[in-house]
């Protein structure tokens, strides 16, 4: 053809313009290439072939036929000024140039600042938009009726399914997408629906060539037909999935693209309108908002669970130094000088053989509790608890330069603990009870260790082990037993007998071994976190 043609016509949703670059079928069937719903429309109404230069539409039967400048026609050709009259539908052939204004009237980009001046977003009366009064009026509508509900759901995924909902409800799209983008700019399917199966796709079917228009260049797209517009040439999903009319509007929060909504019907073209543009535009403004609110509550309660399981751990002085090493980008793992206690009850399996199980939990939970506040007066961290054992360590999350003499005041606190609880047990005529307290000290990995899918925050290390196989080899029952590099720490500020070296399983060297006296000592120390 010497120029192209272009049908251009206006329905209740707003002006269409379609190029003629080859077939096309008309009716009110959605799997017509272009849609006229109305019942004075048949199914399959009309098609229109294009074969060497010239274009020819025909009636295919339908109930209320094809007029041709008023003329009814069975088939006949179609020129640059002819009035296409398909049901109550009156379609214009218009002559259109083969450069950039037929490239205009494929496909429309809607700056973002357009868009608020005409909705009055930046504190501006709102101007009449491309879309005229009635689009604004029904943009207006439907926010009005989604923009509260939207707004107060607390999560993301009840978001987006509330987003694409009132899409399908008030749009006529064939596929919807909501993809939000990630720290490295990489878009992630977060949720879609379409009325249509998507079997078999080899990807999602959505043109990256859109999608970086929209968020590079901070616009709306609307395109009537994708494959006639030669910026999109290249995209290799437009041709793969057929991408015909589509639309795509970015969600924009506080100056940043967070992500993009998208809407197509493909094999259909001029489909959608500027009034649609705007409302998906108006849609994607509050949906930013919803998401940004729901992942903030996310962050809300991840950090709140964090917390929760911090607590169980740590006490109050340590949680709030975790939480702001996280906050500073603190390493997960780190190598740590420490002090590792264990302590473990006495005859422990042949006191609760008798005993019912609900029994034996209400006897631990008290050992427990009394373990975890000792370390916890002075600013230990609880690592586990271990069958009727406990396991701690000083000088970690925290560097703790007197780590050792903690260790040992948290020992000790522990025994007069205990004493308190068995004149009540003695008291109740119940047996006392003792216990097994070992500490080592020095370097350990410590930190988050663990699979993908669980981690426990613990310590790794040859400290660990002889910490724990001086509580099992070599500490008797009511003894506090430390090895020679806390005696070292603390030496000067506890009475200490000496047990002499002993060689530990696993170990190439005897380590020498002490006992903490009974009772504190007049000297002065550190008594609390």
């Amino acid at each position: 053809m010497a120029s192209m043609l272009e049908l251009v016509w206006e329905d209740a949703e707003g002006s269409h313009r379609v190029p003629i670059r080859g077939a096309l079928t008309f009716g009110r069937s959605s799997e017509n290439d272009i849609v006229l719903r109305d019942f004075s429309v048949s199914r399959a109404h009309a098609r229109i072939d294009v074969e060497d230069g010239a274009v020819r539409i025909t009636d295919l039967d339908s109930t209320n036929g094809v007029k041709i400048n008023e003329t009814l026609v069975a088939s006949g050709p179609l020129a640059a000024g002819d009035r296409l009259t398909i049901g109550s539908f009156v379609l214009l052939v218009e002559d259109a140039e083969a450069s950039s204004s037929a490239l205009s009237s494929v496909t429309y980009l809607r700056p973002l600042s357009e868009f608020n001046d005409d909705y009055g977003l930046e504190g501006r009366a709102p101007s009449v938009s491309s879309s005229g009064v009635g689009g604004r009026q029904r943009v207006f509508e439907v926010l009005a009726q989604v923009g509260k509900t939207l707004i107060e759901v607390g999560e993301l995924d009840p978001v987006l399914e509330q987003v694409m909902d009132v899409v399908f409800e008030h749009l006529l799209v064939d596929r919807g997408f909501i993809l939000l983008l990630d720290g490295e700019g990489d878009p992630k399917l977060e949720r879609f629906r379409t009325r249509q199966s998507l079997d078999g796709e080899p990807e999602v079917p959505i043109s990256r060539t859109i999608l970086d228009t929209v968020t590079r260049q901070k616009v709306a797209i609307l395109t009537h037909d994708a494959q006639a517009d030669q910026r999109f040439e290249a995209g290799r999903s437009i041709r793969i999935h057929q991408i015909r009319s589509a639309m795509c509007a970015p969600l924009w929060l506080r100056e940043r693209v967070i992500g993009v909504i998208y809407v197509d019907s493909p094999l259909h073209v001029g489909s959608f309108s500027a009034a649609d543009l705007d409302l998906l535009t108006a849609l994607a403004n509050y949906a930013a908002v919803a998401i940004e609110r729901a992942r903030l509550n996310q962050r809300i309660q991840d950090e709140r669970a964090a917390r929760d399981r911090l607590e169980r751990y740590h006490s109050p002085a340590v949680i709030e130094a975790v939480l702001g090493g996280a906050e500073r980008g603190e390493p997960a793992v780190t190598l740590r000088e420490t002090s590792i206690m264990f302590a473990d009850i006495v005859g422990f399996t042949a006191r609760c053989e008798s005993l019912p199980p609900e029994e034996v939990a209400a006897f631990l939970n008290q050992f427990f509790s009394l373990a975890a506040d000792a370390i916890f007066e002075f600013g230990g961290t609880l690592d586990k608890f271990i069958g009727d054992a406990v396991m701690a360590f000083f000088g970690a999350p925290l560097p703790q330069e007197d780590h050792a003499e903690r260790a040992v005041r948290a020992a000790l606190a522990l025994r007069r603990a205990l004493d308190a609880w068995n004149r009540d047990r003695v008291e109740s005529g119940s047996e006392p009870i003792e216990i097994r307290v070992a500490i080592h000290s020095g370097p350990v990995v410590v930190g988050d260790i663990g699979s993908a899918k669980r981690v426990d925050y613990t310590v790794l290390g040859n400290t660990v082990n002889i910490a724990a196989r001086l509580e099992e080899f070599v500490a008797t029952p009511g003894a506090i037993v430390i090895g020679e590099t806390t005696y070292q720490a603390v030496g000067h500020l506890f009475d200490t007998e000496p047990l002499g070296e002993i060689l530990l399983k696993g170990l190439s060297r005897k380590i020498g071994t002490y006992r903490i006296s009974d009772g504190e000592p007049a000297r002065s120390g550190r008594s609390g976190p």
